[in-house]
């Protein structure tokens, strides 16, 4: 937001103004504005007064469809004119960047910021729909439904997914397991990159993708808001309810968000993807009390979905994987069909959360958490068929986390702590144990910031105790494990010019063997592959250097984010070459490894404003990762990408503040790859188009867009999708999204 004053010696206060698009610098019509008790709309040319009878400081309150509600502090001597840009075209369908910190608090976080607005137009139903324009973000793919984000090309265990403060906690080292979230009950979404993550755990190598709870405007208000998608590929749908409201006398806020979904089977460009339908239900509940200095919060939720396994990549003999594995077209290709037979998962997540926050000058902001998860995943195989779950896994966690968030002098203080408590227990066949694990940290972050730099340090210490049950012809096995370590970093900014901020950071960080790194034996059910672990690895220990450089002047922004990590044991899975016949079938053997590694790459972001409604962007990333031990290539890395989008923002058609986009995106042929090390051939290069044409109805509050993903339906196979071995990758799909708030 821009915003220019200009005074007025006038005999009484008044305070008028004018509400404009940032992008256009067009009047914002009918928007609503609130100064104290007084309450006007914007007329036609986003003219409003307001007459406020006490002088001093008071809350300006700003909201228009389409835009997050803006609180404007104001301190009123006389009579004063303001000049107010909102972000509406870039803020609904562009992420917000952060760099370094925000305007409240010193920070030397690498944040880009997904808005709730911006979640509801995409109906981001998952994780990876919420972030699939968000550039430094791949996914891990397994099929046309799973999808887990990569960033700085890591993922899984790498990665930590937190709501609010909490990590989600579930059988995440899967790569099939994508994170059971449920974006549109979420007030936003963080991506924070680069080593200053301490706050959120040593082991957040990648990164950390962090779930907000919304936040509720200070006026008493309800508000409903319905929200529906069609699509063709894969063919369904979701329809979505989301209930607000806030009571100003007593600060009590409310939202309710349920959400269902339902799709059949996945269409690659010239056939059916057989088994790979959907379905989902999900809700949440969060509610938020303030008295005084005090915060209380309660949040649960709950997550249930149910999804086919391509029944192409499960296969019955050593001579049909094989053919399965050099052959163009799937060997089991059946008519279009809603029902989820066998191979299927099962996948249930509940999660509590209590949070209180205490405000005082003495302490600063003290915040305590307590959350309880659980996680029940079943999957069901040709063997035991629809009625009896092969692998049952019922995982229960609880967390506490304490942090103090102080000022002394010129310094930010953070310091806090957090305990784990986690049980895993499994029925039918055996492929990870029941294990008990306790977790505890300590952090410490001190943060200097003048001007023109600001310094930050953080040091971390994790320890962590696992041991593992197991009954081996009725003789009670167990093994125990502690890993312990140290975390540090120590990261700034400083602007060199007005437009010009530079980032760096420096961190070393551990990770702990997760339990199936460990423990795997045998089918991994979801990515239809053979995998074992090993008892001797030894824990994980990172260096990182992060860098930034944001250039942001008049029609340009230009921002490069290069990285490079060390990997002393790095622990990752690697095919064998060979397969591997069991009773349930044939499937490719894969073995955990670990050895030293490099990462080293870049993500690159122009953006450039070629005309009063036209917009280009083009984004890029590029990493190379080397085994160190032996100089070889590692399996299982991101192929270098780039993707150009054109948008043109307008009004007509009947819409307002609507916009047309067209995309193009490349994924080169990964050829850092080791000679017969894989069960097939890496894929090609490809390309794919899209389209998206939406806006705001008239002047109702409906949203609308329409759009189509991979417009020349193209046939591709995309190296990080595990199931490139038996079929191609999704072809053109037609969608409908309509957004309508009451």
């Amino acid at each position: 937001m821009l915003c220019s004053i200009s005074q007025f010696a006038l005999s009484q206060i008044k305070l008028s103004g004018v509400v404009l698009d940032s992008a256009t610098q067009k009047p914002l019509t009918n928007a609503f504005v609130k100064l104290g008790a007084h309450k006007v709309i914007a007329d036609a040319n986003g003219n409003f007064s307001v007459t406020q009878p006490t002088a001093g400081t008071h809350t300006l309150n700003i909201t228009h469809i389409g835009c997050d509600p803006l609180s404007l502090p104001l301190f009123l001597v006389n009579d004063t004119f303001i000049t107010i840009f909102l972000p509406h075209h870039l803020h609904a369908f562009e992420e917000i960047i952060t760099y370094a910190h925000n305007s409240r608090e010193p920070d030397a976080r690498l944040i880009q910021t997904i808005s709730s607005k911006k979640l509801e137009q995409l109906a981001a139903v998952s994780l990876s729909d919420a972030l699939i324009n968000t550039n430094g973000i791949s996914f891990l793919r397994t099929g046309s439904t799973i999808a887990k984000p990569i960033i700085n090309g890591m993922h899984s265990n790498r990665i930590s997914v937190l709501n609010d403060e909490s990590k989600q906690e579930g059988q995440q080292w899967g790569s099939e397991h994508a994170p059971e979230i449920d974006p549109l009950s979420a007030g936003s979404i963080e991506i924070i990159k680069g080593a200053s993550t301490l706050r959120y755990g040593g082991d957040a190598m990648g990164g950390v993708i962090r779930i907000l709870p919304p936040s509720f405007r200070d006026t008493s208000y309800t508000e409903i808001a319905l929200l529906a998608k069609v699509e063709t590929n894969p063919k369904g749908g979701l329809v979505g309810l989301k209930l607000e409201r806030y009571n100003g006398k007593s600060r009590l806020g409310q939202r309710a968000v349920f959400n269902v979904k339902r799709n059949g089977d996945a269409q690659a460009a010239s056939y059916t993807l057989s088994n790979t339908g959907f379905e989902q239900l999900s809700g949440s509940y969060y509610g938020l009390l303030k008295k005084g200095n005090n915060d209380f919060s309660f949040t649960s939720s709950a997550f249930v979905q149910r999804l086919g396994i391509l029944a192409a990549s499960h296969i019955g003999n050593l001579t049909d994987l094989n053919r399965a594995l050099s052959s163009d077209t799937p060997l089991i290709n059946l008519p279009f069909s809603y029902n989820i037979l066998a191979p299927s998962q099962r996948i249930q997540h509940y999660t509590g959360k209590i949070k209180w926050e205490n405000k005082s000058d003495k302490l600063g902001l003290v915040s305590s958490t307590y959350t309880i998860q659980n996680n029940h995943r079943q999957e069901f195989d040709n063997h035991n068929g629809d009625l009896n779950a092969a692998l049952d896994l019922n995982l229960w966690t609880q967390q506490l986390h304490l942090s103090v968030d102080n000022h002394l002098e010129d310094i930010r203080w953070q310091y806090g702590a957090m305990g784990e408590w986690q049980q895993n227990t499994f029925k039918g066949r055996y492929f990870i144990p029941n294990y008990l694990r306790y977790k505890a940290g300590l952090f410490a972050i001190a943060t200097l910031e003048q001007d023109a730099y600001l310094i930050e340090t953080g040091l971390r210490y994790d320890v962590q105790h696992t041991t593992s049950y197991r009954y081996e012809k009725d003789i009670l096995n167990t093994n125990q494990f502690q890993f312990s370590g140290l975390s540090a970093n120590v990261s700034g900014w400083r602007r060199i010019h007005q437009d010009v901020r530079i980032h760096l950071s420096a961190a070393t960080r551990f990770r702990s063997p997760d339990i199936n790194e460990l423990f795997s034996n045998g089918l991994h059910h979801g990515s239809a592959s053979l995998e074992f672990g090993n008892l001797q690895l030894k824990q994980e220990r990172a260096y990182s250097l992060n860098a930034a450089l944001n250039y942001n002047h008049n029609k340009l922004r230009f921002q490069v984010e290069p990285y490079l990590h060390y990997f002393s044991n790095y622990i990752y899975l690697k095919p064998t070459g060979e397969t591997q016949l069991s009773i349930r079938g044939a499937f490719p053997v894969f073995n955990y490894v670990q050895t030293d590694a490099s990462y080293a790459g870049t993500d690159i972001t122009i953006k450039y404003q070629l005309a009063t409604h036209w917009t280009t962007e083009l984004d890029g990333a590029l990493l190379l990762v080397k085994n160190q031990r032996n100089q070889t290539f590692i399996y299982g890395i991101p192929a270098q990408r780039t993707t150009g989008k054109l948008k043109y923002s307008f009004d007509g058609l009947s819409l307002k503040n609507a916009y047309w986009t067209v995309s193009s995106s490349y994924n080169a042929k990964q050829n850092r790859i080791e000679t017969n090390e894989d069960f097939a051939d890496s894929p090609a290069a490809y390309t794919l188009l899209n389209t998206e044409l939406g806006g705001q109805y008239q002047d109702t509050r409906l949203h609308v867009s329409l759009g189509v993903n991979n417009i020349l339906n193209t046939s591709y196979r995309d190296y990080m999708n595990r199931y490139r071995y038996y079929a191609d990758d999704v072809g053109i799909s037609i969608f409908l999204i309509l957004n309508y708030t009451f």
